[in-house]
């Protein structure tokens, strides 16, 4: 049951990194295309994000209520 949302938790971990990690790399490689697709890349890492934090809440309390029934 522990390992049901390991891979989950793992690309909702990857994508708030590169989520901080991109403006560190519109910085440095100084290049007016990142800087483009900025608002798609992060509509996309709080997507991601967002699903992940929203269907962990929901099983959570699924799972609340089958064990307290």
């Amino acid at each position: 049951m522990a390992d049901r949302w390991k891979n989950r938790r793992w690309m909702a971990w990857l994508a708030l990194l590169g989520g901080l990690g991109f403006p560190i790399l519109v910085v440095l490689a100084k290049m007016e295309q990142l800087s483009a697709i900025a608002p798609h890349f992060y509509l996309f890492v709080g997507a991601v994000v967002g699903c992940y934090v929203g269907f962990a809440t929901m099983d959570d309390k699924w799972t609340a209520q089958e064990g307290g029934k």
